[in-house]
């Protein structure tokens, strides 16, 4: 038998994650239409939106995933051509090369 509490938490989630499902909606044609600060802004929206993993309280994959989609969107702001798609934008292709190998580098020297 559920309790009131555990099923109002089991609500509030629900409707957490169905609001997060619909800014990552928003986010996915602002990406479309090339409105790349907005679509970081509801990216973001919707990682806020998700609640915490009630066993770690970490963020969960989703959430991460969000914010993950934010970052790119919020670098393709600062390109010099903006308003091109991510894969034919060559700023941000460079960026995330320095950053691919950056973190690689990270990798190598703790993990030889």
């Amino acid at each position: 038998m559920t309790t009131l509490p555990s099923f109002l938490k089991a609500g509030e989630a629900k409707a957490a994650s169905q609001d997060a499902a619909q800014l990552a909606k928003a986010a996915r044609k602002a990406q479309g239409a090339l409105e790349w600060a907005l679509a970081a802004n509801l990216w973001t929206q919707a990682a806020n939106a998700l609640q915490r993993d009630p066993r770690t309280g970490q963020e969960t994959l989703q959430a991460l995933d969000h914010r993950r989609c934010a970052r790119n969107c919020e670098a393709m702001t600062r390109t010099r051509v903006p308003n091109q798609l991510i894969k034919d934008n060559p700023d941000y292709r460079h960026m995330t090369r320095a950053l691919i190998a950056e973190e690689e580098a990270i990798w190598r020297r703790h993990y030889p």
